[in-house]
């Protein structure tokens, strides 16, 4: 696995070393890594996770996994002092309107693939690589190891407020924020579990799973 350190300005963020339970998966609403990096070079606010996934794979890590910064929106940064975020670069929801999709609320055309299931309001999803998938695979698992997170990953996109306070392992933003579309249905959580942390800790063939393309 080749981790990419493009590293934010330090004021981007908190230089404060915490321990970790918590890893969160997110999208970016964005197309490319770039768009998203900028935006949080830009704003004073301090917001961003350690690690973005392109959609090629490529894993970029912004700032050191044992700072952190402003990821779940919850207004108590004692949820992110003990977190690692992950973003995966995802339009996220689309809307149609004839025969064209759009993202960013409408504004932008997607010629992308998409799945297509009701959830939050919405219907159509921007797919999650494969290459994206497995990256984030790698990625999991080598910072389970890193700092001693539980095994665990929610596998449903159900919002459970308890979740942010007492779960330890691998959960979705959706999980802790009812507003929230990250990660979607169209990226599969089960067979994600199943890869990161297989039940017997066996070689597994994956050449039969069927992921998004």
């Amino acid at each position: 696995m080749n981790i990419i350190k493009k590293h934010l300005n330090d004021s981007q963020y908190y230089k404060e070393e915490h321990p970790k339970t918590q890893i969160y998966l997110h999208h970016t609403v964005s197309s490319t890594f770039h768009s998203t990096y900028m935006w949080w070079q830009e704003t004073p606010d301090r917001v961003g996770t350690a690690y973005v996934v392109d959609k090629n794979g490529d894993i970029y890590e912004t700032f050191n996994p044992e700072y952190w910064s402003w990821h779940l929106g919850l207004g108590k940064g004692a949820y992110e002092k003990k977190s690692i975020g992950i973003e995966l670069v995802c339009e996220g929801y689309l809307t149609k309107k004839g025969d064209q999709i759009y993202w960013l609320d409408g504004d932008a055309k997607y010629n992308g693939k998409f799945i297509e299931r009701e959830w939050r309001d919405q219907k159509y999803w921007a797919i999650y690589p494969k290459a994206q998938f497995y990256a984030t695979v790698e990625l999991v698992q080598h910072l389970s190891k890193k700092f001693n997170i539980e095994n665990n990953i929610i596998t449903h996109y159900d919002y459970d407020e308890k979740l942010v306070m007492s779960y330890k392992g691998v959960l979705s933003h959706c999980n802790v924020r009812k507003d929230k579309t990250d990660i979607s249905p169209a990226f599969d959580l089960e067979n994600f579990k199943f890869l990161t942390f297989p039940p017997d800790a066996e070689p597994i063939d994956t050449s039969n799973i069927e992921l998004q393309s």
